[in-house]
């Protein structure tokens, strides 16, 4: 399916814009979208180019991850306003690119259903359509979550139109529920081809909807019920299996425990320099310029863990060094491409865990032959990186999206970022079966996945009790267990945490607030930014009345 994205792509841009003028003087292929779309290859087209969508709503981590309290500016500066909220308003460049990006991507959806009834008959349509329900209903849940209520938009348009009316939150979250749940009756459970929505997928996300919506005003304990159910539902039994290290080893994009993803491949790139994943250009330090000649990632210095991100972390939790690299050769990515020879390969850095108490010296001496020039790179508050920070590779950097067969630079990665993984599955059924009262089994399935974390032998160590369960606590275990992955604003917008957990932990918006005396979320009319603002444009070209979130 990804080699069939890159084609559709150009397909669909020539449908709506760039080929106006050409078409207009001359169509040689004399076939229009409406024609193509309604045979058995264009509607195949079509639906594969609605998944394609999801790499430009995903093209930029920022609105999924900066301003919270797992990631902090680096060396080089965040996007303005995004990272701290003090400077945010409805101009905010990602912002406005989410929003247009989600919207021209649910347009895309509608054109898909649109078609599903209006195309050469297939054993496939129902299944189909389910597929593209579910993938514009996600996309209604981000911004739902990000905005508010916003236009509930299903019609395919050809002409302009020029006002919408804006739906409520509760109006949109029914209308996401009931389109997941018509979704699920028409995906099958399971699929050889890999990465098309099944009802495990649906299933998952339909948990992470009511579990969302049953901290809303307008939400129930039902929802948390009903969102227990369905993770349990998604789960069906499954234990983690995958070491956590496996899991995001490079090349093993396919594993079980991948519920959903955003697909890249070689040959759906336009150049091996453009138009791939950006997840691992970021959460760590820069290294250099040379890293294709010489072997090692292009790191952006943004987006670097905060120390409560690394003080998280346990002895006992295999996660940490699955997740950063703490070990880093002298050519980087001999980490994979020598892996079997690590043993006698020389360390360049050492970034030393808070618990390692050995000494410098004694760490040498355990292997002097390739210990001997390594930097030793102590745990420290210069962990946490900020724009007075002087060194490449000053902090430990996030390994888990590494791609060494990437070109060097910022979009070149052809790894699938995961949307959707059993583990955190698993965590969307404690945190439900938490706020359903029942802290027996919330506790259950959170040892689960720190059963799977566990150094050997560490097992009992990691294992928690209900006594520990609390939401800080499973907020703590989705930051130690999703380290990179996009998830952590909502995480804290959903749990009603997003002020506390950025106050305590953030270091920008920490210092501000306590240096500075400057709440950074106060906004307009004394109210809190809560939500993002709804872009000046999406407002500027509406006809009719459009309301501005609270705070802008």
């Amino acid at each position: 399916m990804k080699k069939q994205i890159i084609l559709s792509l150009l397909i669909l841009a020539c449908s709506f814009t760039g080929c106006k003028k050409f078409l207009e003087e001359e169509n040689k292929s004399n076939i229009v979208s409406n024609e193509y779309y309604a045979t058995a290859e264009g509607y195949e087209k079509l639906i594969n180019s609605t998944y394609a969508t999801l790499r430009r709503v995903y093209s930029s981590p920022y609105v999924f991850c900066a301003g919270t309290d797992m990631y902090v500016e680096g060396r080089d500066a965040q996007p303005v306003g995004i990272s701290e909220y003090q400077n945010l308003n409805p101009d905010n460049a990602e912002v406005t690119a989410f929003y247009t990006n989600t919207y021209s991507s649910i347009q895309l959806c509608n054109t898909a259903l649109y078609f599903n009834s209006n195309t050469a008959a297939s054993a496939t349509l129902p299944i189909r359509k389910g597929e593209v329900q579910f993938i514009r209903a996600y996309y209604y849940f981000l911004l739902v979550q990000s905005f508010g209520g916003v236009s509930l938009v299903t019609d395919r348009f050809d002409s302009p139109v020029e006002q919408f009316k804006r739906n409520t939150a509760q109006e949109t979250y029914d209308f996401i529920i009931k389109e997941m749940n018509e979704a699920l009756t028409l995906v099958p459970e399971t699929t050889t081809d890999f990465g098309r929505v099944t009802k495990r997928a649906v299933r998952h996300f339909l948990a992470k909807v009511y579990l969302t919506r049953g901290y809303e005003s307008f939400g129930s304990a039902q929802d948390f019920a009903t969102a227990a159910t369905f993770a349990d539902a998604a789960i069906a039994g499954r234990t983690l299996t995958t070491s956590f290290e496996n899991l995001f080893y490079p090349g093993n994009e396919k594993d079980q425990e991948i519920i959903f993803s955003v697909q890249f491949d070689a040959a759906s790139l336009p150049t091996a320099t453009t138009g791939g994943n950006t997840q691992a250009a970021f959460f760590g330090p820069y290294q250099g310029g040379s890293g294709g000649a010489q072997g090692y990632p292009y790191r952006a210095f943004v987006l670097v863990p905060t120390l409560y991100t690394f003080n998280t972390f346990t002895e006992n939790d295999a996660r940490f060094d699955a997740t950063f690299m703490i070990n880093l050769y002298q050519r980087y990515y001999d980490y994979y491409d020598r892996s079997a020879e690590r043993a006698n390969l020389n360390i360049r850095f050492y970034y030393k865990p808070k618990w390692d108490t050995t000494t410098d010296a004694a760490w040498r001496a355990a292997d002097p032959t390739h210990r001997a020039t390594t930097t030793i790179i102590p745990y420290s508050n210069a962990w946490q990186a900020s724009r007075s920070t002087v060194l490449d590779n000053a902090t430990p950097s996030v390994k888990k999206f590494d791609d060494p067969k990437s070109q060097f630079g910022g979009a070149t990665s052809t790894r699938d970022l995961f949307l959707a993984r059993l583990g955190e599955t698993y965590l969307i059924a404690a945190e439900a079966y938490l706020k359903s009262g029942n802290l027996s089994l919330a506790t259950d399935r959170i040892n689960e996945v720190r059963r799977r974390a566990a150094k050997p032998g560490k097992t009992a160590e990691m294992t928690i009790t209900a006594a520990n369960v609390n939401i800080d606590f499973i907020l703590d275990e989705r930051a130690r267990e999703l380290v990179g992955e996009y998830e952590r604003w909502f995480d804290l917008k959903r749990t009603g945490t997003l002020v506390e957990r950025t106050r305590l932990y953030n270091r920008d918006i920490k210092t501000n607030w306590f240096d500075k005396g400057i709440n950074p979320f106060a906004g307009a009319g004394g109210q809190l930014k809560l939500l993002r603002p709804i872009p000046s444009r999406a407002i500027d070209l509406n006809g009719g009345p459009f309301a501005q979130n609270p705070g802008y």
